[in-house]
């Protein structure tokens, strides 16, 4: 299993189409793929997933499989470049 954290920066940086951008990036993957806000946790791999968050906002992404090295270091670019 890997995890990160991660201090949302931009002023309104979990939304709709970064979600759905987060979720296809983390569909290349076969590994277990969760992001947990505060009192939520939804799995990055299921079409339904839905967040929104702030700036100022920490978020952890937890990745459990097979591919999880890969998968934790994509799914982190992709929010510290993104979010």
């Amino acid at each position: 299993m890997k995890q990160f954290s991660y201090m949302l920066t931009r002023a309104i940086a979990l939304h709709a189409g970064t979600t759905n951008k987060l979720m296809r990036e983390a569909s290349r993957f076969s590994s277990s793929i969760r992001l947990m806000q505060e009192d939520r946790e939804v799995d990055l791999r299921n079409a339904h997933a839905r967040l929104s968050a702030r700036s100022g906002s920490r978020i952890t992404v937890t990745v459990e499989g097979r591919d999880e090295e890969a998968a934790v270091a994509a799914i982190q670019n992709y929010v510290v470049a993104n979010m």
